[in-house]
């Protein structure tokens, strides 16, 4: 069995969909949106379950819809779980409505009963390649719900509770892999359901329980409260950076706070060790929890640890990778998947601290899965490559755009 780790970032917008593939084993992790399964992750997919290949691991790090609106056209299309369409699926990772913590969520369900209130505003965006469109959507069509309908195994390494865990947690995937669960806590898990149980307690009269509707209902009230929480003010790069010299130093600025977002505070975000290799996945986790977890993963005179592969939080937003937990970890590959259009992800301040806080010596590789027109052009340059020891690797595309902006495959 060879050795050789295979990488694929597919085109997921300003999302993730990352397919991991280690010979023994196989993890996708999330799936962008419904375009990024229906053009990208389908044929892939369906190409390893025609060899006889399954997913080991189906994790969706949390709920917001560039990591889940594929999932749900995924597991919808999928079907049966011991019948899959698409591909097997071992073992599905994802908190949902029911893996919260209520004191008085009841038993049972609503018996056919739903309540005189609509799901959330009854639309949801749904984001392509090149547009977002506002689509009705029903009961019974969440994520949560799909996995329940069509048998999955879902959470069933945590007894089907919450994927969670306040103490690095180590488990064993197959023969030589082996993960790390760093994330989410039962706080960042708390902090997620009070944000929701206020909703419910402004718009539902009595109690709630197990059925399904409230699954379906959470689902959507997530992701209209990541709209509306959506930071408005994008970091100035108004200026070209070449026009003033060395992109680096420019973007050398003090890092002022970090995100508050309940919902990007409740990613799952692990370590896998395969062998003697080391990958990091953040999912759009919160920098002051992942620094927790790694001071009780290993003893601080072992800092910074040293992996081959991390993907960035949030896909390197300023406010997701703070100075301390850049420096508390250096790898050789820094994965920044986003197509930039939303959020100008990722922020030239989290690259350029990066490299400002680790020594020159130590070669390091950005890998983006879109070109972004000229907006990176000047991360490409080679005087600051030599200068700070760093090298770039862009999607699989020619100077005239043929192949797939968005994809990138790495073999380490």
């Amino acid at each position: 069995m060879s050795d050789t780790i295979s990488i694929e970032l597919f085109p997921a917008g300003n999302g993730d969909a990352i397919l991991l593939d280690f010979g023994e084993a196989l993890i996708l992790i999330d799936t962008g949106y419904i375009s990024t399964f229906r053009d990208h992750l389908k044929p892939r997919l369906k190409t390893l379950h025609s060899e006889g290949r399954r997913l080991t691991k189906f994790v969706v790090t949390h709920i917001d819809a560039d990591h889940i609106s594929g999932a749900i056209a995924f597991i919808n299309e999928n079907g049966e779980a011991n019948n899959p369409s698409v591909i097997g699926i071992d073992e599905v990772w994802f908190n949902s409505y029911r893996h919260l913590n209520f004191e008085d969520k009841e038993e049972g369900d609503l018996n056919g009963s739903i309540p005189d209130i609509p799901i959330v505003g009854g639309k949801e965006s749904i984001e392509t390649e090149n547009e977002i469109q506002l689509v009705s959507y029903e009961q019974g069509t969440s994520l949560g719900s799909l996995l329940l309908k069509y048998g999955y195994k879902w959470n069933t390494t945590f007894n089907s509770l919450a994927v969670k865990t306040d103490q690095p947690l180590k488990l064993k995937l197959s023969d030589n892999l082996e993960l790390t669960l760093l994330g989410p806590t039962q706080t960042s898990l708390d902090k997620m359901a009070n944000t929701w149980y206020r909703y419910l307690k402004k718009i539902f009269a009595g109690k709630i329980n197990q059925d399904s509707y409230f699954d379906d209902a959470f689902e959507k009230m997530m992701e209209e409260m990541r709209q509306a929480d959506l930071d408005e003010a994008i970091l100035d790069e108004e200026m070209l950076v070449s026009t003033f010299g060395d992109w680096v130093e420019n973007y050398n600025k003090p890092w002022e706070k970090e995100d508050k977002s309940p919902t990007n505070g409740s990613s799952i975000i692990f370590l896998l060790e395969y062998r003697d290799i080391k990958l990091l996945f953040l999912g759009d986790a919160i920098p002051s929890q992942v620094e927790e977890q790694l001071k009780k993963m290993i003893p601080e005179d072992q800092f910074p640890l040293q992996i081959d592969v991390l993907k960035v939080a949030h896909h390197g937003a300023w406010k997701n990778n703070s100075p301390e937990l850049i420096k508390m970890v250096q790898a050789k590959y820094y994965l920044f998947s986003s197509n930039g259009r939303r959020h100008r992800h990722p922020n030239f301040e989290t690259m350029a601290s990066i490299l400002n806080n680790h020594p020159v010596a130590s070669y390091k590789t950005f890998v983006f899965n879109y070109k972004q027109g000229d907006r990176l052009l000047d991360i490409d340059d080679d005087m600051s490559k030599q200068k700070y020891n760093y090298d770039t690797l862009w999607p699989d595309v020619d100077e005239w755009g043929n192949g797939v902006d968005g994809y990138v495959k790495l073999r380490i």
